[in-house]
């Protein structure tokens, strides 16, 4: 009967090792904030919202993702602003860079 119970309790042993194991290697990365100009780039209908920020040459473009969208589209459109969230892995090969912002710390003017 040990001998029997032993094999399944192993593996199940091994399961949960293996699953927390990876689930603890998953770190979401601390805020960050970003300074750039908002643009939409692309051709309908596969426009997309992008962050660009100053450096070198030609500055970084930031594909942006999440729940601002909108207002970053209606209200910041060829705006500086800064913008405070986290780094993420791009969805589409096109972009390098991702990021989703939580909140914008700064924008224009009123």
């Amino acid at each position: 009967m040990t001998k029997r119970l032993f094999g399944p309790l192993s593996g199940l042993l091994l399961l949960l090792l293996a699953t927390q194991g990876c689930a603890m290697g998953v770190r979401k990365p601390g805020a960050t904030t970003l300074t750039g100009t908002v643009r939409v780039v692309g051709n309908e209908p596969f426009t997309r919202l992008v962050l660009t920020t100053a450096g070198g040459v030609r500055g970084k473009d930031y594909l942006l993702l999440g729940p601002l969208l909108d207002e970053l589209r209606k209200r910041y459109q060829g705006q500086k602003v800064s913008l405070e969230g986290a780094l993420c892995t791009s969805p589409e090969p096109r972009f390098s860079n991702c990021f989703e912002p939580v909140r914008v710390v700064s924008g224009p003017g009123p």
